[in-house]
């Protein structure tokens, strides 16, 4: 009886171990690079090309070259997010920045709620500035899960590299 109950212990051991910690897993294109988990697949769309999703999550980007955005007066990543909430009927939404220990910014984030298909969706905007692009991206989930997810956004939003 002790061993029977021991080789449970050591299996839900095993398998509890097992189950913690995701595997990472990184993707790429149109510039962007991101490490998330092997949950999720990546899928072509036509609303971004870079489209990726899991049984809980999205995250979708895309990239707009900063010459060609110019003529609107935006030439940096401040005006370049202000008019993607803008552009989007979000002018309302606050954004705020994360920053280096140089306090230059790494990305401005928002955060902001659609309904598409009569579902309700929470989204976390990361923008970004590359070489010649400026780069939209945004992790989204359903909106009553928004709040538990912010954290789990950032540590993703931490592994994105752009060129």
């Amino acid at each position: 009886m002790k061993k029977t109950v021991l080789l449970i212990v050591m299996f839900i051991m095993t398998f509890g171990l097992a189950s913690c910690g995701a595997t990472e897993k990184e993707f790429s294109g149109s510039g962007m690079n991101i490490t998330l988990d092997e949950s999720f697949i990546e899928k072509d769309v036509i609303q971004a090309p870079l489209y990726l999703e899991s049984q809980k999550y999205i995250f979708m980007g895309i990239r707009e070259t900063i010459s060609s955005l110019e003529a609107y007066e935006i030439d940096d990543l401040e005006s370049y997010i202000e008019a993607v909430l803008t552009n989007n009927n979000h002018s309302d939404v606050s954004y705020d920045s994360v920053k280096d220990d140089e306090e230059n910014v790494l990305y401005y984030y928002a955060y902001y709620y659609a309904t598409v298909e009569d579902m309700d969706f929470g989204y976390m905007m990361v923008v970004m500035e590359g070489e010649d692009h400026f780069y939209t991206m945004n992790f989204g989930c359903l909106e009553d899960d928004l709040e538990d997810s912010k954290e789990q956004f950032f540590k993703w939003a931490e592994t994105i590299t752009v060129s």
